[in-house]
């Protein structure tokens, strides 16, 4: 008998039964609740550029052998350290967003999806919603 598919895009499959990740099912009687957070990773604009910072100064100090040198590179050195500081500043202006899904099975919660598309995540978290008020529907009308 062929299930009601409730959701299905890329590698990701919801029934009133299943959820599907990739290779790895979960029954919906299993799961107590679903959830989608937003959290920040490292944006790659701030690694670049707090690396060229770090990269410009180990250059300003390889390059400052004698006190003259050192002098004359010292501009460089500044200019490195701001770098490597405005890439702080970076990282809290243009962070890296992504967006997880967590299901709660057996008292655990697990980390099944993990996506940069918020829609993404919180289709699959209304499908797994819709899933469980139809296989609540289902058990109940069997019983």
């Amino acid at each position: 008998m062929p299930q009601e598919l409730l959701f299905e895009l890329d590698n990701v499959r919801i029934t009133p039964f299943l959820a599907q990740f990739g290779g790895t099912s979960y029954q919906i009687a299993s799961i107590s609740s679903v959830r989608a957070i937003q959290s920040r990773k490292l944006s790659r604009i701030a690694v670049f550029v707090f690396f060229l910072g770090a990269a410009l100064f180990v250059l300003a100090m390889a390059r400052s052998g004698t006190e003259q040198r050192a002098d004359a590179n010292f501009s460089l050195a500044v200019i490195a350290a701001a770098i490597a500081f405005v890439s702080v500043f970076v990282q809290l202006i243009i962070p890296r967003r992504i967006y997880k899904l967590i299901l709660r099975t057996h008292g655990s919660d697990v980390e099944v999806l993990t996506s940069t598309r918020s829609k993404l995540i919180l289709d699959v978290k209304q499908a797994i919603e819709e899933a469980f008020i139809t296989h609540a529907r289902r058990s109940n009308h069997d019983h």
